[in-house]
Protein backbone atom coordinates (compact mmCIF):
# COMPACT_ATOMS: atom_id res chain seq x y z
CA UNK A 1 0.00 0.00 0.00
CA UNK A 2 2.83 2.07 0.80
CA UNK A 3 3.97 1.81 -2.75
CA UNK A 4 0.25 3.15 -3.93
CA UNK A 5 0.61 5.89 -2.20
CA UNK A 6 4.08 6.96 -3.33
CA UNK A 7 2.82 6.25 -6.78
CA UNK A 8 -0.22 8.16 -6.61
CA UNK A 9 2.11 11.53 -4.86
CA UNK A 10 4.14 10.89 -7.72
CA UNK A 11 1.55 11.00 -9.88
CA UNK A 12 0.25 14.35 -8.55
CA UNK A 13 3.61 15.77 -8.23
CA UNK A 14 4.36 15.23 -11.89
CA UNK A 15 0.78 16.87 -13.15
CA UNK A 16 1.36 19.78 -10.45
CA UNK A 17 4.95 20.57 -12.81
CA UNK A 18 3.21 19.69 -16.15
CA UNK A 19 0.61 22.29 -15.03
CA UNK A 20 3.44 24.62 -13.86
CA UNK A 21 5.13 24.04 -17.45
CA UNK A 22 2.63 24.39 -19.64
CA UNK A 23 1.85 27.59 -17.36
CA UNK A 24 5.35 28.95 -17.65
CA UNK A 25 5.42 28.35 -21.33
CA UNK A 26 2.15 30.35 -21.87
CA UNK A 27 3.61 33.04 -19.67
CA UNK A 28 6.73 32.96 -22.27
CA UNK A 29 4.82 33.57 -25.54
CA UNK A 30 2.48 35.87 -23.76
CA UNK A 31 6.24 38.01 -22.39
CA UNK A 32 7.77 37.01 -26.52
CA UNK A 33 4.43 38.79 -28.25
CA UNK A 34 4.55 41.91 -25.63
CA UNK A 35 8.18 42.69 -26.71
CA UNK A 36 7.30 42.37 -30.13
CA UNK A 37 4.86 44.86 -29.60
CA UNK A 38 6.64 47.10 -28.18
CA UNK A 39 9.68 46.59 -30.35
CA UNK A 40 7.20 47.48 -33.36
CA UNK A 41 5.30 50.68 -31.17
CA UNK A 42 9.37 52.16 -30.53
CA UNK A 43 10.09 51.44 -34.26
CA UNK A 44 7.15 53.79 -34.87
CA UNK A 45 8.19 56.06 -32.54
CA UNK A 46 11.16 56.42 -34.22
CA UNK A 47 10.49 56.83 -37.35
CA UNK A 48 8.24 59.54 -36.05
CA UNK A 49 10.98 61.67 -34.62
CA UNK A 50 12.79 60.77 -38.03
CA UNK A 51 10.13 62.45 -39.97
CA UNK A 52 9.88 65.46 -37.47
CA UNK A 53 13.39 66.01 -37.44
CA UNK A 54 14.29 65.38 -41.41
CA UNK A 55 11.06 68.38 -41.46
CA UNK A 56 12.60 70.49 -39.15
CA UNK A 57 15.94 70.57 -41.14
CA UNK A 58 14.18 71.10 -44.51
CA UNK A 59 13.12 74.73 -42.81
CA UNK A 60 16.38 75.25 -41.68
CA UNK A 61 17.89 74.75 -44.97
CA UNK A 62 15.66 76.54 -46.47
CA UNK A 63 15.83 79.16 -44.27
CA UNK A 64 19.60 79.27 -44.18
CA UNK A 65 19.06 79.27 -48.39
CA UNK A 66 17.07 82.65 -47.74
CA UNK A 67 19.71 83.83 -46.04
CA UNK A 68 22.77 82.49 -47.70
CA UNK A 69 20.70 84.65 -50.78
CA UNK A 70 19.94 87.92 -49.05
CA UNK A 71 23.60 88.29 -47.67
CA UNK A 72 25.00 87.76 -51.33
CA UNK A 73 22.39 90.03 -53.03
CA UNK A 74 23.81 92.40 -49.55
CA UNK A 75 27.15 91.94 -50.55
CA UNK A 76 26.70 92.58 -54.45
CA UNK A 77 25.21 96.17 -53.51
CA UNK A 78 28.27 96.63 -51.11
CA UNK A 79 30.31 95.78 -53.59
CA UNK A 80 29.01 98.18 -55.88
CA UNK A 81 29.10 100.83 -53.35
CA UNK A 82 31.95 100.00 -52.57
CA UNK A 83 33.83 100.43 -55.99
CA UNK A 84 32.11 104.06 -56.35
CA UNK A 85 33.76 104.90 -52.86
CA UNK A 86 37.14 103.96 -54.31
CA UNK A 87 36.73 105.98 -57.25
CA UNK A 88 35.77 108.61 -55.71
CA UNK A 89 38.26 108.70 -52.86
CA UNK A 90 41.45 107.48 -55.04
CA UNK A 91 43.82 110.26 -53.64
CA UNK A 92 43.20 108.25 -50.06
CA UNK A 93 46.13 105.78 -49.27
CA UNK A 94 44.86 102.01 -49.60
CA UNK A 95 45.29 101.48 -45.92
CA UNK A 96 41.90 102.58 -45.81
CA UNK A 97 39.85 100.49 -47.93
CA UNK A 98 41.74 97.47 -46.18
CA UNK A 99 39.74 99.00 -43.16
CA UNK A 100 36.34 98.92 -44.66
CA UNK A 101 36.92 95.28 -45.74
CA UNK A 102 37.81 94.14 -42.43
CA UNK A 103 34.44 96.35 -41.33
CA UNK A 104 32.59 94.43 -44.17
CA UNK A 105 33.89 90.60 -42.98
CA UNK A 106 32.76 91.31 -39.55
CA UNK A 107 29.29 92.10 -40.80
CA UNK A 108 29.53 89.05 -42.50
CA UNK A 109 30.87 87.41 -39.34
CA UNK A 110 27.91 88.70 -37.51
CA UNK A 111 25.39 87.38 -39.99
CA UNK A 112 26.84 84.13 -40.30
CA UNK A 113 26.64 83.61 -35.93
CA UNK A 114 22.76 85.15 -36.73
CA UNK A 115 22.58 82.25 -38.60
CA UNK A 116 23.03 79.36 -36.14
CA UNK A 117 21.00 80.80 -33.69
Amino acid sequence: MSETITLSELQIKRRELENELASLSQTEKMLESDLRTLEAKIIEQLKAEIETKRSALGGLESRKSNLEKKLSELQGKSAGSQTAEEQHVSGETAEPAQQNNTAENDTELTVVEYQQE
